[in-house]
């Protein structure tokens, strides 16, 4: 009897289970097809302008007042590159070392600056000896050099800072221009913790500040 009860018992709990088992979801038709999610429209192709702002054309002038017209380019072989043409210097080549406008402009010797600010980087080649040799030609160097220093483009004032003849300072590039230069809340507490004053910035050579004055539209970036 009491074996009865239990099996009667187990059957039940099987039952039970096998109800709970059943799915409450009502059967899709088989013809059924949902309708496709809208997709969001795709972005605007990224140009070149907006992934190197520095690059256009600046009125530019150093701290006696001398100014002169300059055109910062993108390198043909480098996008890490760029070739300021226009400076008393020469035509100045600076790395890219911190996006989207910080450059190194490494020691070196100047080309010679291109004719017109509608060149590119290379010297406009000559149709004529292109098709004879297939070459173009070289570069010519300005016979000056220039030190280390250092360019930064501020995007927001759209201003661009040049500096000629101070090291490349890797942790605060922006020391060599004062009006860019605020209080380094690093060096304040450092100088709380060691009762010693942070090292100031000699800033060495010369400084050109100017205004992009044309935004020239540029290819989107394939």
């Amino acid at each position: 009897m009491k074996k009865n009860i239990f099996l009667a018992f187990v059957a039940v709990l099987i039952s039970a289970f096998a109800m709970a088992q059943v799915s409450t979801t009502p059967e899709v038709p088989r013809n059924y097809k949902p309708k496709p999610k809208e997709l969001l429209p795709m972005p605007d192709s990224l140009t070149t302008d907006a992934i190197f702002p520095v690059l256009g054309k600046y009125t530019v002038a150093n701290k006696d007042g001398d100014s002169t017209n300059i055109n910062i380019i993108l390198d043909a072989d480098s996008k890490g590159v760029v070739w300021i043409n226009g400076l008393p210097e020469g035509k100045v080549k600076a790395i890219l070392k911190g996006s989207p406008a910080t450059y190194k402009i490494p020691s070196q010797r100047t080309f010679v600056n291109d004719a017109g600010m509608e060149e590119t980087v290379e010297v406009n080649p000559n149709v004529e000896t292109v098709a004879a040799t297939g070459k173009k030609p070289a570069k010519k160097l300005s016979g000056k050099s220039v030190s280390e220093g250092t360019m930064i483009f501020d995007k927001d004032a759209n201003a661009i800072y040049i500096n000629l003849g101070s090291s490349f300072n890797e942790e605060n590039p922006s020391a060599v221009f004062e009006t860019l230069t605020n209080t380094d809340d690093t060096n304040v507490t450092n100088t709380a913790a060691t009762g010693k004053k942070a090292k100031k910035t000699v800033v060495k050579g010369k400084n050109y500040t100017g205004i992009k004055v044309i935004d020239a539209p540029v290819a989107a970036v394939q």
